[in-house]
Formats: structure tokens, C-alpha cells, sequence
């Protein structure tokens, strides 16, 4: 009985732990309390709002202490609509150099990632949040 309800206790706890990793990412909360830089696109379409990460999981606490790529970005619409949002558990330097926001002629973001430059296609976001539907071309 003591095994059952002893693996049953490391099950649960386990399950916990995970739940709160998920829920409470580092990136999931942001407002003007954790806003550190905005940068707008070229033509004013569209802007891009930098905000440091949040303690709240061990990893942000150490990624916070030992590190200095403590951001994440959120990309906007002029009207204040969300169209992206980094990876949640990605920690981006507040470096901007070569950073191409989206403008109406081009739906392309591009920024330093984690993982050297990154290039999105955020033609379907901006479409879904803007309400167009992709119409079917023959």
C-alpha cells in the first residue's frame, strides 16, 4: 500500500511540476509592468514591443541570473492587436540590429533568434487577426 500511494504522491507531484512550467512561462504575462523597448515598423503598420521575461519558474529565475538574452517580443497591429509572440520559452537579446518588422507590403519578420537569424512568414497570422480569408486562386 505504502508503494501504491508512494508512486501515486511522485506521479501527482510530477504532473504539478510540468503543469506549472506550462502555465506559468516566464513570457506568459506582460504589460507596461515588464515593457522594456517598442520599435515601430517602417510605414506604421505594425510594431514590435520588447518585455523582459518574468521569474516565475526556476529555469527564468536562472536564465535571468546568468544570462543576457532576458526578452521576449510581441508583434502588433496599429489597431494594438496581437499577430506574434517569440517562443514562449525563448530568451532573445534586446539586440535589434537587423530587425525587419512587417510593413504593408511585406508580411516578413525578421530578428536574431536564439538560433542565429530568424525569418517568419506571418502572412496567415496577420490574416487571421485582421480577418481575411485567403481566397482559393485558380
Amino acid at each position: 500500500m505504502k508503494k501504491i500511494l508512494l508512486k501515486l504522491i511522485i506521479l501527482s507531484s510530477s504532473c504539478l511540476a510540468i503543469t506549472w512550467l506550462l502555465l506559468f512561462s516566464s513570457s506568459s504575462f506582460y504589460g507596461d509592468f515588464n515593457l522594456h523597448y517598442t520599435k515601430e515598423g517602417d510605414d506604421g503598420e505594425y510594431y514590435l514591443n520588447m518585455y523582459k521575461h518574468l521569474p516565475t519558474t526556476p529555469i527564468a529565475v536562472y536564465k535571468l541570473i546568468d544570462g543576457y538574452d532576458k526578452y521576449f517580443w510581441v508583434l502588433y497591429n496599429k489597431e494594438g492587436k496581437e499577430i506574434w509572440h517569440s517562443p514562449y520559452y525563448a530568451y532573445l537579446s534586446d539586440t535589434i540590429g537587423g530587425l525587419v518588422i512587417p510593413t504593408k507590403k511585406s508580411n516578413l519578420l525578421r530578428y536574431s533568434g536564439n538560433k542565429g537569424r530568424e525569418n517568419i512568414d506571418l502572412t496567415d497570422e496577420i490574416n487571421r487577426v485582421n480577418g481575411n480569408k485567403q481566397e482559393n486562386q485558380h
